[in-house]
């Protein structure tokens, strides 16, 4: 990303730089003192399927197998290796992520746990650094709004620090979407279409609570009536998915991986731990505990309606003339529904753990992004664009609020995780019924 004479010296960009730099700095020693508690299951199942060890890892009794071969070997390493303390935390390998997920994890293992987890901990931050500066800079946010949007991320935001602490994935997910919108971006050229589809495919298979990224995508299309996209679209998904399927699968010598892993997940899927254990979820606390079937239902139900908000914000809101501005309210609509998909799974999911929440951030960016000019409902837009987004931001943010108020940690978390959510998916039905632009070259946004 190319930085002009002129904003090295801003003396704000150049002062946010600085606090980016050491925050990150920070955010990265911090990372040092964790164990990685999540890393360390999926490292011991690719660490597994890389030995050739004949057991499989989604069935039970050989789960508890290769927990005491791992512990044992983890317990022989140095006393002060995270290797070594992990297993304090770890007394059972639930392993329910994707075969594909686990062939990422192999790919870039070494099968010494206290580099590997280094070097995972380095990409998770290096991916949530530019994805956010990427999203910020294709919604026209200036570089010193780009660095203010991510200081905070960085220092405060308490999902991120949940991620890194147990090393999760959800800063790759931040990582690829950030990817896909990119892709969008370009995607005059259908090379650049395909290869959106593509990645997208590739994420759902990583990880699939962001299937409702997908959905929406191709729901999109479908509103648009944009057929010859739509196809381009999904082969580029379909792709993705039958390339995940195929790497993953040979990796571990037995298709059979994913017929063990759909069983899993519907079990996991069909269980609500309690609170105590971490589990956060919206829709287990407003509504109550809902099967696989159910959970699938309310993220349809959530998605139509999102596609409805599209459909009634393109039909009150006919496009504007110009190719250019076509594909710029286009590429707007894609970024909406990429972040609104990343809610729907938020939404409607019995298991939300609080690094789940770090899948917020697209959104955050899109709310946030420079609006032009004023109207006679500025008030309107100033809550939708900057009051909401704000107390959604606060509200999963590490602040003094809950010492003040000498709130209990579980109870803050579960109330304010659930209003930062329903406020965002409040203003992203907003953006879409009452679209606009992000400004261009040369304009002058409201920031």
């Amino acid at each position: 990303m190319k930085v002009s004479a002129h904003h090295s010296r801003d003396p704000l960009t150049f002062i946010l730089s600085i606090l980016i730099f050491l925050s990150v700095l920070g955010a990265w020693q911090y990372t040092q003192q964790a164990v990685g508690i999540d890393y360390y299951v999926a490292w011991v199942a690719a660490d597994a399927v890389k030995q050739d060890n004949p057991l499989n890892i989604y069935d039970e009794s050989s789960r508890i197998s290769l927990s005491s071969e791992y512990r044992k070997k983890a317990l022989a390493a140095d006393a002060a290796s995270r290797e070594n303390m992990v297993t304090k935390y770890v007394s059972k390998l639930y392993m329910t992520a994707s075969p594909f997920l686990y062939w990422v994890i192999g790919l870039l293992s070494s099968g010494d746990y206290e580099t590997d987890l280094s070097v995972w901990n380095f990409l998770s931050l290096f991916s949530l650094l530019v994805s956010v500066l990427v999203m910020c800079r294709l919604l026209a946010y200036s570089l010193a709004s780009s660095l203010a949007m991510l200081l905070p991320l960085v220092v405060w935001f308490v999902p991120l620090l949940a991620d890194l602490r147990v090393a999760n994935v959800n800063s790759f997910q931040l990582g690829l979407i950030g990817l896909i919108l990119w892709l969008h971006s370009r995607d005059s050229n259908t090379r650049y279409l395909f290869a959106a589809g593509l990645v997208t495919g590739l994420t759902v298979m990583f990880k699939p609570n962001l299937a409702p990224v997908a959905l929406l995508l191709a729901g999109g299309w479908v509103v648009r009536r944009q057929y010859a996209r739509l196809r381009v679209a999904i082969a580029g998904i379909l792709t993705g998915v039958a390339g995940a399927v195929l790497v993953s699968s040979w990796w571990m010598g037995d298709s059979r991986a994913w017929i063990d892993w759909l069983l899993i997940l519907d079990k996991t899927m069909g269980s609500t731990p309690r609170e105590a254990s971490g589990n956060i979820s919206i829709m287990t606390q407003f509504i109550g505990a809902l099967g696989p079937l159910g959970q699938l239902g309310l993220a349809l139900s959530l998605s139509f309606l999102v596609l409805v908000f599209l459909w009634w914000g393109r039909r009150a809101n006919a496009p504007a003339a110009g190719e250019g501005l076509n594909q710029n309210r286009e590429f707007i609509e894609n970024t909406l529904l990429v972040a609104m998909g990343a809610l729907v799974q938020m939404l409607a999911s019995a298991l939300v753990w609080t690094h789940y929440y770090l899948l917020t951030v697209p959104m955050l960016i899109v709310a946030f992004r420079p609006w032009l000019g004023l109207s006679r409902n500025t008030a309107v837009l100033i809550l939708m664009k900057r009051v909401l987004p704000g107390i959604a931001l606060l509200g999963l943010l590490d602040t003094v609020i809950r010492y003040l108020f000498n709130i209990e940690g579980t109870v803050y978390w579960m109330t304010v995780s659930a209003i930062s959510v329903l406020a965002l998916f409040v203003v992203g039905l907003w953006q879409l019924r009452f679209p606009d632009w992000p400004a261009k070259t040369g304009e002058s946004p409201v920031i």
